[in-house]
């Protein structure tokens, strides 16, 4: 497209820095500048340094190394050093300086949020910029295709600012799509993250959404490594309607992945232990119920030091597979990593 191609040729443009602006007096490194112009920040942390430090609101100095920085803000932002200072720009920075620091960096979405440093600078600016004006940042995510970006290891953080500062109205179309592939992304080492978040800032029918998604597999993903985080953090934000559901997966699933098989996992019995902290109405029945599924367990299960785990936190004493019994010491703070 013509947008596509616009942003294209900001992003390959190669600005002559080190011909901007003169040397700035207030610097003590006056001589890096004079030399390298605003790329020498790019290479120098003590001048990275320097300039941060004399960024502040409504102060001239500001306003003079944003014109300085802006010929080579691309540069700047993708380097290790100086994004930090082009982040400092975009949290004092107001009005025009503002919008021209904007303007230069949105059709470098792509290109910014695969970069180690340049991430870092997305993200900020869809912290400091008004909700309204992200449409440019969301539409770059959405022709690279939103599972790539979800599934990219920095692409999941700006997608996860993205949830949390923008209105839903504004994030539909991607919503829409993380909702409909939120089985697939909740396995992913990066892509849980995208539905985690959803689940804990997105609307209501967002969550109640994802966990339909997730409900014919529930079980299956409460013993996977990845996805069983996304499991409690439904299971902690999900409606009253919504927790039942879960739990009433959780009960109606069968071996191998029945509730005592979950409990008896790495990974499931930290989703079984969620349980203890249901809210919703019934909850105590919930509870109760699980319990006295727990004490239906068999030599496999009595074998898990996980399932163990379990037993004690919901207050059971169970026979060992040595026909001993005892409960040990509650421990709140036992769990694997």
């Amino acid at each position: 497209s013509d947008e596509g191609e616009t942003a294209a040729a900001v992003c390959s443009a190669s600005p002559r820095c080190a011909e901007s602006l003169p040397p700035l007096a207030c610097l003590s490194t006056s001589a890096d500048v004079a030399s390298k112009g605003a790329l020498g920040l790019a290479d120098s942390p003590e001048l990275c340094n320097e300039v941060v430090s004399k960024l502040a609101p409504n102060d001239p100095t500001t306003d003079m190394v944003l014109q300085w920085i802006l010929p080579c803000v691309r540069e700047l932002a993708l380097a290790q050093c100086s994004c930090r200072v082009v982040q400092r720009l975009l949290e004092v920075v107001g009005g025009p300086g503002h919008d021209k620091l904007v303007k230069l960096l949105s059709p470098c979405t792509v290109e910014l949020y695969e970069s180690p440093h340049g991430n870092h600078v997305v993200t900020k600016l869809v912290e400091v910029m008004p909700s309204a004006s992200l449409a440019p940042i969301i539409e770059q995510i959405r022709q690279k295709g939103y599972l790539a970006v979800a599934r990219h290891r920095f692409g999941c953080r700006v997608l996860e600012r993205l949830i949390e500062h923008c209105t839903e109205r504004e994030m539909s179309v991607l919503n829409d799509s993380f909702v409909a592939s939120a089985e697939e992304l909740c396995r992913h080492q990066y892509g849980n993250f995208v539905v985690q978040h959803l689940l804990e800032h997105g609307a209501p029918q967002r969550g109640a959404g994802v966990i339909r998604q997730l409900l014919p597999t529930i079980s299956q993903l409460a013993m996977h490594r990845t996805a069983s985080h996304v499991v409690q953090r439904a299971l902690t934000y999900a409606s009253d309607e919504g927790q039942r559901t879960i739990v009433a997966g959780l009960f109606a699933a069968e071996s191998p992945h029945s509730f005592l098989e979950v409990a008896a996992s790495r990974y499931g019995s930290y989703v079984s232990e969620e349980l203890l902290s249901l809210r919703c109405a019934g909850a105590e029945d919930f509870i109760d119920e699980a319990r006295r599924r727990l004490a239906l367990a068999g030599p496999p299960q009595l074998a898990s030091p996980f399932f163990g785990r379990v037993a004690e936190r919901f207050g059971m004493c169970l026979a060992t597979t040595s026909g001993e019994g005892g409960c040990a010491e509650h421990d709140d703070d036992a769990r694997c990593a």
